[in-house]
């Protein structure tokens, strides 16, 4: 997949390009149904599959916050999409340049003279330009003048639950530790990666060593405890883990603790993935370590049964 940085300014020199627009965040379900249907379109035409996202996202922007909105961190995002097969990824400042141009001289401007797409494929709510006030009407009107295909893809829904996929839904059920949902509707298990670092070193004291990372420039689970899988160099371990400030301990900076079943390697300053499966309880400060060690054992077992083991 080749990448590409554009602002207003910049020439762009590929052509021919099948382009869908949007942020793509958590590559979930209904996107990944998108990109398929970008793939299957740009080889039937003999066009080049495109993504184009903004950067910083829109609601960052407007917001003026670019702490933990993301599912996951932009790397990780460009490595699902590469491996979905789309073949141009292209990052588009999102500034006020940008914002301030309504619909009209979006698709003029930037669509067709800069980026001379041949077709589009977008979701039935597609909105753009100033104020979001452009939609897929205003593109199949134009759609003759400036010589480009439109499709129109429906709505994806989970045939669970029969809703349609959302980065909103899924960012709310990360919030809540409502992981199950969140795998349901990513295709695979929400995750923490990092590199890991030193901790009080207390758990060791009651035989339940952690490995301990920050989390990283996303959105940030319920604090509190999980079942979790843990990826290490190709290897799936079984764990439990622990994510917030640990209260009974005087803790004050957001940390994940992870207690690797059946493990014992010296991992310090190694990268770990941490996989979300299911909430076993929320963070509480205990009157005492003692009270806090019993507990860990219940929420060891729970998380053991879980995993059937």
């Amino acid at each position: 997949m080749k990448l590409h940085n554009l602002n207003t300014r910049k020439s762009f020199k590929i052509k021919n390009l099948c382009l869908c627009i949007g942020n793509f965040d958590g590559v979930h379900l209904g996107h990944q149904h998108l990109i398929k249907k970008i793939i299957k379109n740009a080889k039937l035409d003999q066009l080049r599959s495109a993504i184009l996202t903004f950067v910083p996202h829109p609601k960052i922007y407007f917001n003026r916050n670019n702490d933990n909105f993301n599912i996951m961190i932009n790397d990780d995002k460009k490595k699902l999409l590469n491996l979905l097969g789309v073949e141009n990824y292209i990052e588009y400042k999102f500034n006020k340049s940008l914002s301030s141009l309504d619909p009209k001289k979006f698709i003029e401007k930037i669509l067709v003279q800069q980026l001379h797409i041949k077709k589009i494929v977008v979701g039935k709510d597609f909105r753009f330009g100033k104020d979001r006030a452009g939609d897929t009407t205003l593109l199949k009107k134009l759609s003759n003048k400036f010589g480009y295909k439109l499709s129109i893809i429906g709505d994806v829904k989970s045939k669970k639950t029969n809703t349609k996929f959302s980065s909103s839904t899924i960012r709310r059920n990360i919030h809540q530790g409502s992981f199950e949902k969140v795998s349901q509707a990513l295709g695979r298990n929400w995750c923490m990666e990092g590199k890991i670092i030193k901790g009080n070193q207390k758990a060791r004291l009651i035989n339940f060593p952690t490995a301990n990372m920050k989390p990283g420039n996303h959105i940030l689970p319920k604090k509190g405890v999980y079942c979790v899988n843990v990826k290490f160099r190709r290897n799936l371990y079984k764990g439990v883990a622990n994510f917030g400030e640990r209260p009974t301990v005087n803790g004050v900076n957001l940390l994940l603790e992870t207690h690797i079943f059946e493990f014992t390697k010296n991992i310090y300053g190694k990268e770990l993935t941490v996989e979300f499966l299911t909430f076993i309880r929320p963070e509480k400060k205990f009157k005492d370590f003692k009270s806090l060690t019993n507990q860990i054992k219940k929420d060891v077992i729970k998380a053991k049964k879980y995993h059937k083991i």
